[in-house]
């Protein structure tokens, strides 16, 4: 988890590179089975994508619904304590988390804001506000965005409006790819009988 830098401390960091298969068509199509992030030269957005083996609707309603995002959303290091989501244009969502241990473990790492479109099950986009950041009051922007692919869905998260805040872009850009990686496994793991 990211907690040196003023990334998400929700996030992971694990460092993994995609995967590429040759689509069946003229053109080389990345498919990436374990995420990877870019940064734009700017500093201002980071975009990973990860490939997962489940319809994009499954993949919707494990991003807007409280049950699954609290078994995904908690790992080694974090849990969350608390998440809602008023899944609407214009609905709030707002969740808690906590290092497990360590220096942070007493700290709350609040994040909340506003969504700004919602089009299942292709696009979820909010504001992000953090506690953490420098300027709590500064806007950011998430973004996912679900293409259905022949093996599932190559879900995209793009954050931006990192510019302004000093090191964000590097440790979002460290942290997505843990947290996109929890979501495919999450969605992937057998259901036990």
């Amino acid at each position: 988890m990211i907690t040196t830098r003023p990334g998400a401390p929700l996030l992971t960091s694990l460092s993994r590179s995609g995967d590429h298969e040759v689509d069946s068509g003229e053109n080389e199509k990345l498919m990436t089975t374990t995420p990877q992030s870019r940064i734009t030269t700017d500093n201002d957005s980071v975009i990973t994508e990860i490939e997962i083996a489940a319809p994009p609707d499954r993949v919707f309603r494990a991003l807007i619904e409280r049950e699954q995002a609290l078994q995904w959303g908690t790992g080694e290091a974090f849990e969350i304590t608390l998440w809602e989501m008023d899944a609407r244009p214009g609905g709030k969502w707002h969740f808690v988390s906590k290092e497990k241990k360590g220096t942070g473990a007493a700290k709350a790492f609040d994040h909340h804001g506003e969504i700004l479109q919602f089009d299942p099950p292709r696009l979820l986009e909010y504001s992000w506000f953090a506690n953490w950041h420098p300027d709590p009051a500064h806007r950011t922007i998430v973004r996912w965005d679900l293409m259905p692919t022949k093996s599932g869905t190559n879900l995209k998260v793009t954050h931006s409006n990192l510019a302004a805040l000093p090191g964000a872009a590097q440790g979002y850009g460290q942290g997505w790819p843990g947290l996109l990686q929890q979501i495919k496994n999450f969605i992937e793991k057998p259901v036990e009988k």
